[in-house]
């Protein structure tokens, strides 16, 4: 495996387990998560605390968070483009969308983090 495979696989574990301190060890000051769409959560996110409010933010609407189920990760050197099945709940919505997500990474530290989902539009609608 991969050392940007196994760096991703592990941040997805962590996710699930809700270990925020395992996350932050993979963030620095400059590293950028976007959210692709038109919808609320949509944009670029700076830094590790806008990055933690961004999740907070997920986990408070979504009453603890979506369930991201990886299907497979493809990793070189530079990259990781991860396959996901991500799945919530929402104000009696349901979420049930593949995402690409794709993690540029550097010295074993996230510096972009890119979340492209399959149908923007039902994800935007999710989120409003």
């Amino acid at each position: 495996m991969h050392e940007n495979e196994r760096i991703i696989r592990d941040a997805y574990a962590a996710m699930a387990r809700g270990d925020g301190r395992g996350l932050a060890t993979l963030l620095t000051p400059e590293t950028r998560w976007i959210i692709a769409g038109q919808g609320p959560l949509a944009g670029t996110y700076a830094g590790p605390d806008a990055i933690f409010g961004l999740w907070k933010e997920i986990a408070a609407q979504t009453g603890g968070g979506l369930r991201l189920e990886v299907r497979d990760v493809l990793a070189n050197d530079d990259r990781a483009v991860v396959l996901v099945h991500a799945r919530g709940n929402r104000d009696g919505q349901a979420l049930d969308e593949r995402q690409v997500a794709v993690f540029e990474l550097a010295g074993g530290k996230v510096t972009t983090a890119t979340f492209i989902y399959e149908d923007p539009v039902a994800y935007d609608e999710f989120w409003s």
